[in-house]
């Protein structure tokens, strides 16, 4: 949990600079900046979690591990932007903060999923229990 937390944290921070490097220096919208950003954390998020959290190495699963990782991250993706929508355009927040926000969204079925889904052995557990 430790390393899936700290993967996390780096994950965010990246995320976040991206999103609003995209916001703040290019002017791009606030729903397009978000797209960026996590599309750079998504290739980021696979590299760690596969490598370092769920101790997953070699190529032989790759294919399946990058189709099950991409479908997690789409799932919480959609979780994760409608709940940005909404905090911008319903609620009217701020949409700097709304990023971060939005974050919390993605994160706890993110986790579920990849553990016990994207990098778990044939008995259900992941390489790190």
């Amino acid at each position: 949990m430790f390393k899936y937390i700290a993967v996390g944290l780096l994950n965010t921070l990246i995320s976040l600079f991206t999103i609003w490097f995209c916001m703040f220096v290019f002017k791009i919208a606030y729903d397009v900046s978000n797209v960026i950003g996590y599309i750079v954390g998504f290739i980021n998020s696979f590299i760690w979690n596969k490598l370092w959290v769920f101790r997953k190495k070699g190529s032989k699963e790759l294919p399946k591990e990058l189709i099950l990782f991409l479908s997690v991250f789409i799932v919480c993706y959609i979780i994760q932007f409608t709940g940005l929508k909404i905090m911008v355009e319903k609620l009217h927040w701020n949409e700097y903060l709304s990023q971060l926000f939005a974050m919390v969204l993605y994160t706890i079925p993110g986790y579920l999923l990849n553990r016990f889904i994207t990098f778990s052995n044939k008995k259900g557990k992941t390489h790190y229990e």
